[in-house]
């Protein structure tokens, strides 16, 4: 069982050189899935990246944060699904479909004193009423640990006024949970403006267009990266002026590109541009807009060419060096790892700055994840883990092994 289980590694000094950056410090996850029921506490940077093979984890451990976020509204009962992730049905979700094994899941922070805490909840299918309840909390404050048993209220158990007290913090953080899914939605033709602001694209980023007419600084900055990244677009948010259309329609935009690439601009349907383009537009959004939270993408390089896929680098290095935001990023990407690589070797970005996570299955099914270090150098300590990123060189050389040999 312990196999399966990520040793808790020392926190990194960028915890506290970059708290600016550093909302989130762990995140505890077992018994979801792939994940054996012995949980695994992973240790984030400012800009943590986690690969590997198909089904490996990954996803499990980018949802994990959102799942809390929809079981927040009522914190008993754990809610697999709702408006952020569809995780299935705590059947399907628990590890080997065993009824039995509790799921385990939760994070760390550290509180505006420096001091570090934690929440972590144990939740265990009831038979009777059909559902997956919270059995345990589990508090960590400030080098104390102590756990509650059973639902709200508490009364009697040591620790009860202090999880108590913490409550308002442990959703605070919460909210400042950005999660964006592995497939974006493409803009609307049309957009009704609600005249709300607000710091998320949603997990489809199916509020872009609506944030980007309501901020129009939000619209520049976002023009600037994407000049920047060498998109070939900017975007424009055109309003109607007709008084009748307004009156019968209500407020409403119209989200629109304008393509550089040729001399003279043209504007263009964001559905008459490649798919990459359209994907690529909330994750840029969501960066610039991270008011100091987690950005969590999953396959932020889907539908990009390379070259574009590396440039993204630089947009996730930047958000973590100016203060923006801490990223979790799913990939799958070499390009995307080997700009960050690039960006160490050249001293943009520390090595205390990144963690690079590989994510793997051992023979019995249960996930484990190892980290990879990155030396001053750029360079991963003990190289790329077997069979990951030699697709490239096996096409180019296959038999290399065999003129070796």
């Amino acid at each position: 069982m312990l196999r399966h289980q990520l040793p808790v590694l020392p926190a990194k000094k960028a915890a506290a050189q970059y708290g600016q950056t550093m909302l989130v410090r762990n995140i505890t996850v077992g018994g979801l899935r792939a994940y054996g029921p012995q949980p695994t506490q992973v240790e984030l940077a400012p800009l943590t990246l986690i690969f590997g093979q198909n089904s490996a984890g990954k996803s499990t451990l980018c949802s994990v944060l959102p799942i809390l976020q929809q079981t927040a509204v009522n914190p008993d009962t754990l809610a697999m699904s709702g408006d952020l992730v569809q995780g299935g049905t705590f059947r399907s979700a628990i590890h080997s479909h065993d009824l039995s094994l509790p799921l385990t899941l939760g994070f760390g922070w550290n509180a505006h004193d420096g001091e570090p805490r934690g929440v972590t909840g144990v939740f265990r299918w009831d038979e009777a009423v059909g559902r997956a309840d919270r059995t345990e909390l589990q508090i960590e404050d400030n080098g104390h640990r102590f756990t509650l048993t059973g639902p709200r209220p508490w009364p009697g158990q040591d620790g009860n006024a202090r999880a108590l007290s913490l409550v308002p913090e442990f959703f605070d953080i919460l909210s400042q949970v950005f999660f964006l899914g592995p497939m974006r939605a493409r803009p609307e033709h049309t957009t009704v403006l609600s005249g709300s602001a607000g710091h998320y694209v949603g997990p489809a980023g199916e509020r872009m267009a609506e944030l980007l007419a309501a901020q129009p600084d939000l619209l520049e900055r976002v023009n600037d990266w994407c000049e920047r990244l060498g998109l070939g677009y900017r975007v424009r948010v055109l309003h109607p002026v007709a008084d009748d259309v307004l009156t019968t329609a209500g407020d409403f935009a119209i989200l629109v590109l304008e393509d550089t690439r040729h001399g003279e601009d043209v504007l263009v349907s964001p559905r008459s541009v490649g798919y990459g383009v359209g994907q690529l537009l909330p994750v840029i959004t969501q960066c610039i807009l991270a008011a100091q939270g987690l950005v969590i993408v999953e396959q932020p390089e889907v539908h990009l060419h390379p070259r574009l896929q590396a440039a993204v680098g630089d947009l996730f290095i930047d958000t973590v060096a100016e203060g923006r935001g801490q990223m979790l990023i799913e990939t799958h990407s070499e390009h995307l790892i080997l700009r960050l690589l690039r960006r160490v070797r050249e001293g943009v970005l520390k090595p205390d700055q990144i963690t690079v996570l590989y994510a793997d299955v051992h023979e019995d099914g249960g996930t484990f994840l190892r980290e990879l270090e990155v030396d001053r150098s750029g360079d991963l300590v003990d190289g790329w883990p077997g069979g990951f990123f030699e697709e490239r060189l096996a096409e180019v050389l296959p038999n290399l092994g065999d003129r070796v040999g």
